[in-house]
This record gives structure tokens, sequence and C-alpha cells, in this order.
């Protein structure tokens, strides 16, 4: 919009921004925000100018050229927005040098000016105060009422006719007597309108000498109120400078986001999809010895012996349970934690070190004899070693419970061209529960990473939650200090007794209430984790964050990983031993915040 205006111009009073002038441009502009959100044309402090709501009133600018309009409108806010004193409650035209307060006394004031200012936008005419209305009122009452009585004085003389000749003495005695009680009436007027003017006089002067001191009362009250926020200003920037400096330590990050890490309790299984039946792994005894068993195929290809029967109760199920620990990133209930406690089926399964392996067609229930001979293999070692990266959501082949032989269309499935069944998983159990809460909360899986341990999770709170602050880049120096907050089984736990009555009985029970634990540590080492196989990059291990973080353990995973300013770099996925050495990981950062966009950028 181009016009005679070019500018608008606020002049701050007090606040955060007290004695600070901010120019606006109004070219092509057509309303100015004014709140505590940081986008607003008008920002304030978010904690010193607390009055004043994130969205609090916007100035909109209507017309163009000659015709330019200005008008204020306030946003629902909490505390209101006053002009020249009177608070609006619908829009209001603004003209120069207009004072404009948020939430009151206790609020920022500006004033509002244009630059360069037109003709046709003189400043609001100056209305009187009640206080020297009042006091005009009095004195203009109290000289009314002296004039009043200089004029009787004065029409009594004038008025005066002199007598004829010939009165008599009674007549003139009379006649004197009633002019001294005329003139001690006239003058009992003039002193009376001299008191009232001199009473009504001096009471206008002492009623604006207290209306005076109240104003340098107030003005006194401004004055340390903005003092305090001075001083808050202050100590936070003291805050900044020590964070800066030094960093936050356990106790600042404990204190601050231990709310909002929560503990996760995980029940899943794997079903097959097209029966719906829950998937094991079958089992046999052999001498002295119970051992998961596997199937070898002709190409030499050794598979999980899989089975949809478990009829001796003997079979392992291919499930998972336990305890995890995730964090909250959203107010309105969104957690991220480790997809291996969101969705167990998603990453790879272990069955236990040793197997007994049968030749296709083989088992306990083959006819030929021949058949029936298994061999015992260990998983650990290079020829075995991707059973070990078995990912159970990935499919496999069912076999009936007593004899290798593959159910489905092929005998025979072709390994190459992934003849196999698909599997699904199912979260059975997957509850939150906050520190010091004694119930837990029902948590869904949103979503979980392709190329990481990361996965977001969600539940349903009637309230806003207290959320951590992600890292905005992935910079990670080795060295650096970290903390981590988490739930680790190790951990020494709060029971609770708990004392109910229901139905008239008693009971006693105790309850574990969980509360978060923290370490700390550095970065030791800095890993991508990429491997290749038949020519085709492999990300199922991710980018690795190496920590010496070593008070931890199971139940820790998905925790967050602070670094020194408090923000979350990481999630802690797990540790590894070799001997009596042992490491702890994290995923970055970047895979949880990957989570959280469904749209390409």
């Amino acid at each position: 919009m181009v016009g005679v205006v070019e500018r608008v111009v606020i002049r701050h009073l007090s606040g955060s921004k007290a004695n600070q002038i901010e120019q606006l441009p109004i070219g092509g502009l057509e309303e100015i925000t004014i709140g505590r959100d940081p986008t607003s044309k008008i920002a304030f402090d978010p904690t010193i100018d607390g009055v004043v709501s994130r969205q609090h009133a916007v100035i909109r600018i209507e017309g163009e050229g000659d015709n330019v309009k200005f008008k204020l409108f306030d946003l629902n806010s909490s505390n209101g927005t006053f002009l020249n004193g009177q608070r609006i409650s619908q829009e209001a035209e603004l003209l120069p040098e207009d004072k404009i307060e948020l939430g009151g006394a206790k609020g920022p004031k500006f004033t509002f000016d244009l630059q360069p200012r037109p003709a046709s936008f003189a400043a609001r005419t100056r209305v009187i105060g009640i206080d020297d209305s009042a006091a005009t009122r009095l004195i203009e009452t109290a000289q009314t009422a002296a004039s009043t009585a200089v004029a009787e004085i004065t029409s009594s003389k004038t008025s005066a006719t002199p007598h004829k000749a010939g009165v008599g003495q009674e007549t003139v005695q009379r006649l004197i007597v009633e002019e001294r009680r005329s003139v001690s009436r006239t003058w009992g007027a003039v002193a009376a309108g001299l008191l009232a003017f001199i009473a009504l006089g001096g009471g206008a002067v002492y009623w604006k000498q207290i209306k005076d001191d109240e104003r340098h009362q107030a003005d006194l009250a401004d004055v340390k109120a903005d003092t305090k926020h001075v001083d808050q200003r202050a100590a936070a920037l003291q805050g900044e400078v020590k964070t800066n400096l030094i960093g936050m330590t356990p106790l600042d990050i404990y204190n601050k986001y231990a709310n909002a890490t929560a503990r996760i309790d995980l029940r899943w299984r794997l079903f097959d999809t097209q029966t719906g039946k829950p998937i094991f792994h079958q089992t046999f005894r052999i001498g002295k010895d119970t051992l998961p068993a596997y199937v070898r195929f002709p190409n030499g290809k050794v598979v999980r012996w899989l089975t949809l029967e478990d009829d001796q109760r003997s079979n392992q199920q291919i499930a998972g349970s336990g305890r995890g620990s995730g964090f909250v990133i959203n107010e309105q209930g969104y957690l991220l934690t480790n997809k291996h406690v969101a969705a167990g089926w998603k990453v790879t399964y272990e069955s236990g070190r040793f197997g007994f392996v049968f030749d296709l067609g083989g088992g306990p229930g083959a006819k030929n004899a021949k058949l029936r001979k298994y061999g015992v293999i260990d998983l650990e070692s290079d020829d075995y070693a991707d059973l070990n990266m078995w990912v159970p959501e990935a499919g496999g082949v069912i076999f009936p419970s007593s004899v290798a032989i593959p159910i489905g269309r092929n005998n025979i499935p072709d390994m190459t061209r992934n003849e196999q069944r698909t599997f699904e998983g199912r979260n059975e159990q997957l509850e939150v529960r906050f520190p010091g809460a004694r119930l837990g909360v029902n948590a869904t899986l949103v979503r979980a990473s392709a190329d990481s341990d990361a996965a977001l999770i969600k539940i349903d709170s009637p309230q806003l939650l207290d959320k951590v602050e992600l890292a905005d880049d992935d910079q990670v120096t080795i060295g650096e200090k970290v903390i981590v907050l988490g739930y680790p089984g190790i951990s020494v736990e709060n029971v609770q007794r708990q004392v109910t009555v229901e139905n008239g009985l008693t009971r006693v029970q105790n309850e574990v209430i969980p509360e978060a634990t923290v370490t700390d540590g550095i970065v030791s080492k800095l890993s991508t984790g990429f491997k290749e196989k038949d020519g085709v990059t492999l990300t199922s291990a991710g980018e690795r964050i190496q920590l010496s973080v070593l008070a931890t353990g199971a139940g820790n995973s998905g925790g967050p990983v602070f670094n020194s300013n408090g923000k979350v770099i990481g999630l802690f996925t797990y540790s590894r031993s070799r001997g009596d050495a042992r490491v702890t990981l994290a995923v970055p950062i970047k895979f949880g915040r990957d989570l959280l966009r469904a749209q390409r950028n």
C-alpha cells in the first residue's frame, strides 16, 4: 500500500522495551500483531511481560492514501487492552499520540504515532480529566456565590429612592433600622459567599493535591514494577550467561525435564496374516537339551522352524516384553522412544545362541530315519550370522510341528523369490507412566523409522504436557558433556503402600511409583554404522553416538540424551559389553525429527 503515511512509530513507555522506539514501514502491510508470540510485529518478552497474552491485540490498516485508517482490536486477551485508559471491547480508531496499555496498569505501555503525520491526522482532542473538572466546578460554584452577593449589594444601593421631605422622626428611625438590617443581610451574604469561595476553592485544591499524590504513588509503583522487571531480566540474563559458559548441570536437567520423561511398559506378539494365528518357534528336546529348531534347504540356506502349533506348550512364542523410556516432544501427547520399545517386531530378533538343524523333510515326525538326523549349530558363527539378522515382520516359512515340510502353495519355497508367509506384529501393551503417577496411559504406535532405532508414539492426555527441547541441528562433538534421563531397571525403585477398600474388603498393596534416573558422561565416539552386503548399503544399525554413560542399563532405552544447553541430541538405545568392558550408544535426534515430518519439505 502506497500513501502519505510511510511508517508507524511505537514509543515504549514501560515494560521490557521501555524507552525503545520501533518504526514499522506500512508499505504492503495490512496489520500489526501485538503479543508475546515471537512472530508478532510488536513482540514482548515472554518472562518480563507476563500479563501480555501470546496473541494480545492487533492494529489493522484500512484504506489507502489520504483515506488510510488505523484501528485497534483486542484478540480476547486474558488481561485486556486499554486505549487512553479505557478498556476496549470492540474496534477502536487510533490517532497519533494515543496511549495503548496491555493488561492494565501492570502491563507495558506505548504510544502510537505516524511518520510523516498527515494534516488529516490531528492528535485526539484532550478531554479534561475527572480531577480537573471537579475542581473547576467547585471554583465556579464559589465564584458564582461571591458574584451573586456583590450583585445584591449593588442592586440594593441603586434601587433606593430618596424620601420626600417632611418625613417624621419615627419614620426616619424606622428607615435607618431597616437600612442597617438590609446592609447586615447583604454583608452576611457577601461573607457567606467569600467563605464558600475560600472553602470550596480550598477543597478543590485539597482534592487536586490528593489526586496528585495518587498519581505520584502510581508512578512510584510503575517504577518499582519496572525495577522488578529489570531485576528479573538481569537474573535471567545471568542464568543464560551461566548456561552458555558452564552449561546445565544434571540437577538442572532433572528439575526441568524429568516430568517430560516417561516409563514405557511393553508387550507384543507376532501373527500370521493369512490365518491370524500367533507364530511360534518350534523347539525339541533331544537328550538333555531343549533347543529351538532350524531347517536347511537343499541350496544350503537355513531358516527358522516357525509353526502355528503349540499343543505341548513347549514352543517359543515370537513375542517380546519389557520396559523402556520415552520423552514428550509435543504438548498434545506425542513422545519419541526406540523402535525396539514401541515396535519390537520391526528390529532383529534373537532366539538363543544354539539350535538343532534338520534337513528339509526331516524332524522327529519324519518316516525315514535318515531324515530324522540333526546337527547342533552355533548362531554366533559366521556361517549362521544371517539368522541373527532376522526381522519378524519380514516374514518366514511355516512348518508343521513334527516334520520340516513347508505349509503352503509350494512344498519347497523359492527363497530367491521371497515365497514365504507374511507376518504382522501387534502391541498388546504399550503403556506410558510419568513420574509420581500411579496409573499409566495407553499409547499407540504412530510410525517407526525405516533407518534407525527410533519411533513416534501418541497418548491421549486431558492436559497439556511438559515437553523437552530438541536440538535444531546435528552438531555433536566428541568430548562434549551429555546427560541422560530414563528408567533403567537396575535403579532403586520408590515403593508406596496403598490401602484401598472395595466392596467392604480392605486391600493392602505395594505400588512402584516411577521416578526418572539421571546420569552423565561425555560423547566418546561417533559412528555412521553403515554396512555393505551384496552390493547393497544396509542401515539397520544406523548412525550411532557412543557415550561414556555407564550407570544405566535395560529400561533406559528410548530416554533423552541432552547436551549442556539442555537440548536433546539423541535417544539412548542400548549398551554393548565385551568381557568387563561396556559402552552405551544413542541414536542421533535427526531420526526422531524425521518422524515428525509426514510430508516432504
